[in-house]
């Protein structure tokens, strides 16, 4: 017996120390993640800084050149560092995005168009409605990521607000949008974990939009697809 537990002591220390052992491998390593992620932050953050300074140093023309750019390839307002920028100054031209707009007349308008709306109401209510219905509802028909529009019955983005501002001159276009059925993704965690349990689509944006425009502030978005349909076939009679 006594010869067991000799034999049994080294075997247990020897145990107890390989696991030590492992265990600060594991720590070693953890630590070792962790530096790397917050180094990684770091270089983001510091990329993020000199971007938003390159930006900052910029002229106006050139931030509206890159606007128009960014608007083409349909960034978020949110995401767009030219917008960023330009609706912090107080001397952006107006005549200058009045310009865009008129000439794109389609979605590549829509972040001069939202940015006019920012800094000088006056002039965006002065173009035609027709015009800013044409840049908005193709905006929404041609989007990829619906975030710049907001999230039906959680939250409404500012081009959704000015496409309900556009009151019955966009019925017709947001009408013909009630047959689009192709998904409507949003990313962000949270919201788009909404997406994906409500699985929106175009048609329910349109819906919401219509719903709106008719004065019917309290409209909620059901929760199931096939009460959606029920809606959107009443509202295309």
């Amino acid at each position: 017996m006594n010869t067991l537990k000799q034999a049994y002591y080294p075997c247990a220390i020897l145990c107890i120390f390989l696991a030590g052992c492992g265990d600060q491998a594991k720590n070693a390593e953890k630590t070792q993640a962790q530096q790397s992620a917050a180094a990684q932050l770091e270089s983001v953050q510091k990329l993020v800084t000199q971007t938003t300074q390159t930006y900052h140093a910029m002229d106006n023309p050139t931030l509206l050149k890159k606007l128009t750019e960014q608007s083409e390839q349909k960034k978020e307002p949110f995401n767009s560092l030219a917008y960023r920028e330009l609706v912090k100054r107080k001397d952006v031209s107006s005549d200058a995005l009045v310009s865009v707009v008129k000439e794109t007349k389609s979605a590549d308008g829509l972040l001069p168009l939202l940015l006019l709306r920012d800094l000088d109401n006056k002039g965006y209510q002065e173009l035609p409605v027709e015009l800013r219905v044409d840049v908005l509802t193709d905006a929404l028909h041609t989007s990829k990521n619906f975030n710049t529009w907001g999230l039906p019955g959680f939250y409404v983005e500012a081009a959704s607000k000015a496409l309900i501002e556009c009151g019955t001159s966009a019925i017709p276009a947001l009408k013909r949008m009630l047959s689009d059925t192709r998904p409507a993704p949003v990313f962000g965690s949270k919201m788009h974990m909404e997406y994906l349990s409500r699985k929106y689509r175009l048609c329910d944006y349109a819906l919401f939009l219509l719903e709106r425009i008719q004065g019917n502030e309290k409209f909620a978005q059901p929760l199931s697809v096939a009460e959606r349909d029920v809606l959107i076939q009443e509202a295309l009679k």
